[in-house]
């Protein structure tokens, strides 16, 4: 029990410390259905809706609008919960976020104290407490479910594989693949993870059995997009439908590193886009030789330049908070404490002085 109350004790001062400062600012936005969030909110009240963009005021001629270009996972959660919170769609939205949040953390916590250690649990969830965009687990977007699906995931994995939990992992990796468009990338735990283990119990991949066995693992990661892709095939006869939704927001295929220089150079060095890219892409470099299990390092490395191989840095900032396996980097280093507790420090201020502040002006998409 007192290594749940470490958790614990942490999320109650991680949130206090954003609804201290939001209070004290006279400012609600944490809890809005702002930006993205409303889209959600809309999928889970009324469902996908579809129409050309009006010239001048949403995009261009040709172009689609409407709320497509979101995944259903968690809309669909808050409409299954929401009749047992009374109706209220603000309510479980924010109920469930801090609900996740909490045991994301617990998870989180246990996962690393299992495998690396008391001091690299403690280390890694202070990490993702006090990190950069870390108060983005605090509102309506789908965040803290991904992250604790995530741990629910990592911690079937890694158990002995049973005909039960396998079935729990396909569900989970699922519903993974169906909360965010990243959630495809996750299917690299199972392939790197089983690819080593038939490695280094010195097997051939030839064998049937281990292509089939993998592919057990890998399918439900690409199911998802693709049983939603299926549906606006049936509902609005386009099957890349969020692909076509997703061209007005100029995303294409580039090379990530072009595209960070790009930022760095073009950009102000202290913008939240570039802070985030440093300060998420150093910790590779800070705190190598990684001590994690290769899976996760390279999860976390695919993941950092998945963003940017879009062509932009619109809104990296929340799409790296979900890059789990970089928190878990800096509490399992041998680094020594005092650099990494400076490098938490580091991320909390980037936090209140410039993310968080942008944030709460309404400015911060």
């Amino acid at each position: 029990m007192k290594k749940y109350l470490i958790p614990i004790i942490i999320y109650l001062v991680f949130i206090a410390l954003y609804i201290g400062i939001s209070r004290s600012s006279h400012n609600d936005y944490l809890f809005l259905p702002i930006w993205d969030i409303r889209h959600y909110l809309d999928i889970s009240e009324i469902g996908y809706q579809v129409y050309p963009c009006t010239p001048g005021v949403d995009g261009y001629a040709g172009q689609v609008c409407g709320n497509s270009g979101w995944f259903p996972m968690w809309p669909l959660t808050v409409k299954l919960i929401r009749p047992l919170l009374g109706g209220s769609s603000k309510t479980t939205f924010i109920g469930l976020v801090f609900l996740f949040t909490l045991l994301f953390f617990i998870l989180l916590f246990r996962f690393m104290e299992r495998y690396y250690g008391l001091k690299a649990a403690v280390i890694t969830l202070s990490a993702i407490a006090f990190g950069p965009a870390s108060f983005y687990l605090l509102t309506g977007f789908p965040y803290a479910l991904l992250c604790l699906l995530l741990m629910i995931y990592l911690l079937l994995l890694y158990h002995p594989q049973t005909m039960a939990i396998r079935i729990g992992l396909f569900l989970i990796a699922l519903a993974i693949s169906l909360s965010y468009p990243t959630g495809i990338l996750m299917a690299l735990l199972p392939t790197v993870y089983f690819i080593g283990e038939v490695s280094d119990r010195k097997q051939s991949f030839r064998s049937p059995a281990n292509w089939i066995n993998l592919a057990g693992y890998v399918v439900p990661f690409i199911l998802g997009p693709l049983l939603l892709w299926l549906y606006f095939y049936l509902e609005y006869d386009d099957f890349f439908l969020q692909l076509h939704f997703q061209e007005k927001y100029h995303r294409t295929w580039a090379i990530p590193f072009w595209i960070m220089l790009k930022s760095l150079f073009k950009e102000p060095l202290v913008s939240p886009e570039n802070l985030s890219i440093l300060w998420f892409g150093l910790t590779f470099i800070i705190f190598f030789p990684f001590r994690l299990r290769r899976e996760l390092w390279i999860l976390g490395i695919v993941m950092y330049l998945f963003s940017l191989t879009t062509g932009t840095t619109m809104s990296i900032y929340r799409h790296y908070l979900i890059i789990i396996p970089i928190y878990m980097i800096i509490g399992s280093s041998d680094r020594p404490l005092w650099l990494k507790t400076g490098y938490i420090i580091l991320g909390l201020l980037i936090a209140l002085k410039v993310l968080f502040p942008l944030f709460m002006a309404y400015r911060l998409m």
